[in-house]
């Protein structure tokens, strides 16, 4: 997945895939262990955990 920002607060880093459009489609939020140290633009590769209606949830692959 494309990174495309890092949401600190929440502790998540937000990304999409190569057939998803930004502002468009659903989000991957990429959740624990060094997601924060991510950056913009990073392409990570990930495990998808959970799902609901409109996004994913993900845990990065080491």
């Amino acid at each position: 997945v494309l990174i495309d920002e890092i949401d600190t607060e929440n502790g998540v880093a937000v990304a999409r895939s190569m057939a998803d459009a930004p502002e468009i489609d659903g989000n991957v939020f990429i959740e624990g262990e060094g997601a924060t140290a991510l950056k913009a633009g990073d392409l990570v590769k990930v495990r998808i955990t959970d799902a609901d209606e409109y996004d994913l949830y993900a845990e990065q692959l080491a």
